[in-house]
């Protein structure tokens, strides 16, 4: 028998702490812009519940990006992550893929482009980035690097069979286009919305907000992998399945 989960809910139709993934499971699906996560220690769940946890994580990470630059993190073992593995706080529950999606643009280049880091729920890391230079989308700048980076996280997630995907970005757009909190006034985020609403109904689709440029470690990876894309990026690669090989950082 495994040990003991608390999964607690932010944001959801009952808020609070559930001994049962059926129970968490109950409170988040259909409810637009759920926030849960599960944990091994109840104070960590009360913690989550307060908004304490999110701001010592990112403390935390913030210290990790500063000394292992250019790595994937992964479980501290004397301030050193392994690469390639997440630690424990970071890891998704069972079914869903956990995405930070980040955007990037240069106009010397006239491209844009976006950068993914993909968390599974036992730890395993992903990355990918890609580059676009459509006319149309020029003029977006990097919000069209952020708009195809969210779609490529979903799709890619659909395409790995798991039910749910968390998105984590630093661009409100990117949810508030979907969830209709902002109107969408050009083709292209008008495109961006209705995919997202039709890819929604296939998959569970969650949005978490994080702060732009404030050291958190996978947040800040994926902006180094949008701007890896810039350059390197040979358009967008093709949906694959988490269980192959992914490009990595």
């Amino acid at each position: 028998m495994g040990a003991k989960r608390y999964y607690a809910v932010r944001e959801g139709k009952t808020r609070g702490i559930f001994g049962t993934w059926e129970e968490c499971r109950a409170s988040v699906e259909g409810y637009p812009g759920a926030e849960y996560k599960g944990f091994v220690r109840q104070e960590e769940a009360e913690g989550y519940l307060r908004g304490e946890l999110m701001e010592s994580r990112n403390n935390e990470a913030g210290r990790s990006g500063s000394s292992t630059e250019g790595q994937e993190a992964g479980g501290d073992s004397g301030g050193k992550p392994a690469a390639g593995q997440a630690p424990p706080q970071e890891r998704p529950l069972p079914g869903t893929l956990l995405a930070y999606v980040d955007g990037s643009y240069d106009d010397s280049l006239k491209k844009y482009a976006f950068g993914c880091v993909f968390i599974l729920p036992e730890g395993t890391v992903r990355t990918a980035y890609g580059n676009g230079e459509k006319e149309e989308a020029l003029r977006h700048r990097n919000v069209s690097g952020e708009m195809l980076g969210a779609m490529y996280a979903v799709r890619t997630a659909m395409a790995s069979g798991f039910g749910r995907v968390e998105l984590r970005y630093d661009y409100e757009g990117i949810e508030k286009w979907v969830t209709g909190q902002w109107r969408s006034k050009t083709e292209l985020t008008g495109l961006y919305a209705r995919s997202m609403r039709q890819w929604g109904e296939r998959i569970g689709i969650c949005f978490t907000k994080v702060p732009a440029h404030s050291d958190i470690y996978y947040n800040e990876m994926a902006d180094r992998l949008a701007k890896k894309g810039l350059r390197e990026g040979q358009g967008t690669p093709r949906i694959r399945n988490l269980a192959e090989s992914c490009e990595t950082e």
